[in-house]
């Protein structure tokens, strides 16, 4: 019996490593629309809801930053 104790709570602590609520890593598929909204509802915590919403906030802010338009200068009137 006590040579089954060391395995049985190796077993036991790889099954609850694999239990974590891990967020899903922010992009443009998990931060709009429906997959946005069922991310928020799977989190069992407040606290991960709002570090997601706020991972998803810089992620839409970092792509914000990066589309931009050339717009040329007016022409000199001088």
């Amino acid at each position: 019996m006590k040579k089954l104790i060391f395995p049985m709570l190796a077993v036991t602590a790889v099954l609850l490593a694999g239990c974590e609520d891990t967020p899903p890593e922010p992009n443009k598929a998990t931060c709009t629309g429906d997959a946005y909204q069922q991310a928020l509802s799977e989190f069992s915590s407040e606290a991960k809801r709002q570090a997601f919403a706020a991972e998803c906030e810089s992620f839409h802010k970092a792509q914000q930053m990066g589309e931009w338009e050339f717009k040329p200068s007016s022409p000199d009137r001088y």
